[in-house]
Order: C-alpha cells, then sequence, then structure tokens
C-alpha cells in the first residue's frame, strides 16, 4: 500500500478529450487601451495519440465589464452631457466587451513527474483568428438600437498564434483531470467598420493585439483505458 505508481497507462494510450475552460485573462498591447480584465469560456476537442501529442480545435468567447477609450459616444449627448431614449428621458450608456478567439492547435504531453505520474507538463501551440468588439446599451435609444450598431462599435479582427505552457492531471481513477496553464496570445488585428460616426471616416491601422491568461480546464476523456490495464509499480 506504501508504493506509488511509476507509470500512468493514460498517458500510453490514444484517445479523444474535451475540454471545458476558463480565463482569467489580461490584454495587454493594443488591446489594453480598450478593454481592461477579461473573463474567458471556451471548449477544446483534442486526440491524444499513444505518444502523447495533441491536435484538437479550440473556441473561446471574451466578456467583460472594464472598457476604456469609449468617450467617443459622448457625440449621442446634448450640450449638458445627457442621453434622452425615446420618450424623452436621461438615460445611461453602458459599455462592455464581447470578444471570440477560434484556432486549430497542437501540442505535446510530458509525464515527467516520477512521483505524481498522474501528471504531465503540457507545451502547445495554436494559429487561428481574434475578434472583439465595444457593446453598448442604451434601452429604448434610437442612437444605440441595432441599425446604428456598426458605426461605433469599433469591431476588429485578424489573425492570431496563442502558446501554453501548464500542467495536465489525468487521474488513475478518472474522477479528478484537468489542465491549469498560462496562455499568450498575439494578434495583428485591423478595424473591419467602413465607417465610423466618431471620426467621420474608416479606421485604417494594423493593431498589435495581446492577451495574457491563466486558464483552467476540466477534461472529459471520450475513450480512456480499460479498467483492467495494469498499472506498475515501484
Amino acid at each position: 500500500m506504501a508504493q506509488s505508481p511509476l507509470v500512468n497507462p493514460r498517458y500510453h494510450k490514444a484517445f479523444w478529450l474535451v475540454n471545458l475552460s476558463y480565463k482569467a485573462a489580461l490584454p495587454t498591447g493594443s488591446l489594453a487601451l480598450r478593454y481592461g480584465f477579461t473573463n474567458g469560456t471556451g471548449m477544446d476537442f483534442y486526440y491524444k495519440s499513444k505518444n502523447n501529442f495533441l491536435w484538437g480545435v479550440n473556441a473561446n468567447l471574451y466578456f467583460g465589464s472594464q472598457v476604456r477609450d469609449i468617450d467617443y459616444v459622448n457625440i449621442f449627448k446634448d450640450g449638458n452631457g445627457y442621453l434622452f431614449a425615446n420618450d424623452g428621458v436621461p438615460i445611461n450608456i453602458t459599455a462592455s466587451m464581447r470578444g471570440s478567439h477560434y484556432q486549430l492547435v497542437f501540442g505535446k504531453l510530458f509525464p515527467v513527474f516520477t512521483k505524481k505520474p498522474q501528471m504531465a507538463l503540457m507545451l502547445q501551440g495554436g494559429a487561428g483568428w481574434l475578434q472583439h468588439k465595444y457593446l453598448f446599451s442604451a434601452p429604448n435609444a434610437l442612437q444605440f438600437s441595432t441599425a446604428y450598431l456598426k458605426g461605433y462599435d469599433r469591431l476588429s479582427n485578424g489573425w492570431a498564434i496563442s502558446e501554453e505552457i501548464g500542467i495536465c492531471n489525468l487521474s488513475l481513477s478518472r474522477l479528478i483531470n484537468f489542465n491549469v496553464g498560462i496562455e499568450l496570445t498575439e494578434a495583428m488585428t485591423k478595424n473591419r467598420r467602413y465607417y465610423d460616426y466618431a471620426t467621420g471616416g474608416a479606421d485604417t491601422n494594423t493593431y498589435a493585439d495581446f492577451i495574457m491568461a491563466l486558464k483552467f480546464s476540466w477534461l472529459l476523456p471520450i475513450k480512456a483505458n480499460d479498467k483492467t490495464q495494469p498499472i506498475y509499480f515501484k
């Protein structure tokens, strides 16, 4: 009973994985001029080979209430700084961030922890598409209706790459399977709207957007080892 497993057979079998993840993200670079702390939720679909290589796809949604550089919406206010609804009642504007990130990923698990055979070092990289925009809400105000949203949401997107390093835990009992890692995302984005109400034209600049995130994932193996698979002890 005092012996500890030397080999986790789950790192020597091929199977599929579905990951449900949460990210605590901090925008940097040009993205930090627009948004503060951001939440992210996502799903990953992987194939893990017998040699612990990972291939897959993932999709992430970003959302947050910390936004910056939105004074340009003051063009909708009157001389006293008020915005009025369609019925003439003063209202407030609320703003938030919405984003998405889709990519193909490739990585590898390194079961190098001899005293913790359920754990492995995970290295992963990806390439895909990052998108983000402002989301404004001013109930019953014509200026912020769907018909005018594209004139001031500053939708931006572009190609992105990412790198992740973390710890993967594939429990011998199959009950506790998770990843914890740090993910870096770099993207070159452009504003995709043809006209901006505040500037009176189109923004043709290219922006370097970065995201640093602490990522937590819950792993759901679709095809795992047979329970009769032997576990070797030292």
